[in-house]
This record gives structure tokens, sequence and C-alpha cells, in this order.
């Protein structure tokens, strides 16, 4: 997808600045405390483009930023300039649909991610003096960039992914005896994920699925679980030790609108085996089927798959 993706805006909180500039001139201090501590927040949103008129639309935008400004007060950082990051995502979509390489080799980009986050700024012993003096913030920053969306990520929308069961550790509701667990807070702290994903991958299935130490389902490294039992669609308590998810928000608001009934509830895995249906929904796969549960086979509707694209794109 070419230049597009070289698109970055900087986010000078203290001085109330966006810089447009590209990632292959960023650089980042190493003292910063994103770096080395995995000290800050972010979000990840989908980017339509209009086939017709080439107009940008940003799914879900006002829960993803709630969401950044909660995770924001539970690390304790300063709270995020929603006026800001509007513009930081706003300018690095301008580059993108501005971009003369805005296609590939199957068409016309019709659809990418922008994933924006915030760092608490640089640690303790950092000479504050000499980074002024370079122009680099010693307090809290931002920046914006756009992720293309992988061929990948579009087949397991409707081509479905197998699960495998990894125990999160905890038991459900530590975070509300233990808030320092930062539980629901989207950090940058993602190493644990990414090795339940890669753990999964070595196991033989596509996707994680995280459950608490007492046997409550959870969700994935990088999605939520929904399933389906009749006309009611399910999902973990958040409360129970993981993200709300906005895009599973997007899910219940569309099935409560079709008539559908929906609830939070505390699922064991025999509830998801038992599901009529189940996916792993997100902001950038959307919703994903689950096809099978520690190699154990789930039915699989595309017709209902393709309803929940509909109310997730419509957010």
């Amino acid at each position: 997808m070419g230049r597009m993706l070289t698109a970055l805006a900087l986010i000078d909180i203290d001085a109330g600045t966006v810089t447009s500039t590209h990632l292959e001139s960023a650089q980042f201090p190493v003292e910063d405390l994103a770096i080395h501590r995995g000290e800050g927040i972010f979000e990840t949103v989908l980017v339509s483009v209009d086939a017709e008129t080439g107009a940008p639309r940003v799914h879900s935008e006002g829960p993803h930023f709630t969401r950044f400004e909660q995770s924001a007060a539970m690390l304790d950082l300063p709270a995020p300039p929603r006026e800001l990051f509007e513009e930081a995502v706003a300018a690095v979509i301008t580059a993108v649909i501005g971009s003369a390489d805005l296609s590939t080799a199957r068409g016309p980009v019709t659809e990418f991610s922008v994933r924006y986050a915030m760092s608490r700024g640089l640690d303790a012993h950092a000479d504050p003096t000499a980074h002024r003096a370079a122009g680099v913030p010693h307090g809290a920053r931002g920046w914006a960039f756009p992720i293309g969306v992988t061929d990948g990520q579009r087949a397991q929308r409707t081509d479905g992914v197998r699960v495998v069961t990894l125990n999160r550790g905890y038991d459900a509701y530590v975070g509300e005896s233990a808030p320092w667990l930062l539980i629901g807070a989207k950090t940058l702290s993602y190493a644990v994920n990414q090795a339940a994903a890669r753990h999964a991958v070595a196991q033989g299935a596509d996707e994680a699925l995280f459950v608490s130490d007492d046997g409550i389902v959870l969700e994935g490294p990088t999605s939520n679980l929904v399933i389906q039992r009749g006309d009611t669609l399910l999902t973990p308590d958040p409360r129970a030790g993981l993200l709300h998810g906005t895009t599973q928000r997007a899910v219940f608001t569309g099935a409560e609108a079709a008539g559908l009934a929906v609830a939070y509830a505390d699922l064991t895995i025999d509830d998801v085996l038992e599901a009529d249906a189940a996916w792993l929904v997100s902001s950038v796969r959307t919703a994903v089927p689950v096809l099978e549960v520690d190699g154990k086979t789930l039915p699989h509707d595309p017709a209902s798959t393709s309803r929940l694209h509909g109310w997730i794109r419509a957010a």
C-alpha cells in the first residue's frame, strides 16, 4: 500500500501542537517510558473509504476515545486532549486519502486502520533541559499512524478461526480488589498478549481465548468473545477481567435494533461449546467466526456473520 503507511502525526501535549511527518523520519527518545516500561495507552480505529466519493468514515470513533480517556485515568496519566488526538487522526487520514498511491494490485484501498497512542513521557532520570533544547517534550506525548488491513485479516472475517483456550493466570473479578493490575485498561504493555497469540499458533490454532483460573471465559489477546444462544447474544462481563470492547458494543447495539436480546454474563467453556455460534470481534478484523475451540467444532452460519459485519460497519 505504498507510502500511505508512512504517514505520522506527532502530538506535543504540553505545547498543544500536532506535527505531520513520516514514520521514516521519526525519532523516539529511548528514555521514554513507553519503550522500556510500557507506560502508555493506545486505541486502533477502523477507517472505511467510500468507493465512489473517497470520503473516510472512522468507526466507533467516540467509544474508542472514551475508552482511551478511561485507560489514561486508570494509569494516572494526564487526560488526553481530545481535540489534539482528533486533529492527529484526521491528519493521518488526510495523508492516506491524499496519497497518489492509494491502491494495490487488488484495486482501490477501501479500508485501513489508524492507531493513536499516548506515553507518560520521559523517565525521571532524563535531563529535561537537554531534551527541550533538542525540541523533545519531557512530559506526556502522543502520536498516530495508519496501518493497512492484511489479506489474512480480511480472510478471517469469513473463513473463521480455530481457537485454543489458555489460562489467564488469575481468578475472574480480581481487578475489583487489585486495581493496580490495570485490567480493563488498553495499555502499551502487550507482551503477554503477543506471547499468548504465538503460543496458540504453536499449538496448531489460529487464535487464543483466555480463561480465568476459576473457569470463566474472558477474551482473546486482541478481541472480545460474543456467542449466540437462540435469540440472545452474550459476551463475558468486562468486570470479570477483560477489556470492554468497542466493537462488541457496536454488535450489541445492532442486535438490539434487530430485535435480539443481549446480555453480559459469566460464561464457561461449555457455554461456548454449546452455543449456536461464536465470534471474536475487534476493530480491524470486525467479526471473525469461531469454528473450533480446543479441537471441538462449533456451528457457523455465514448469514449471521454477515449481519454482525453490517452492525459493526454501521457504528
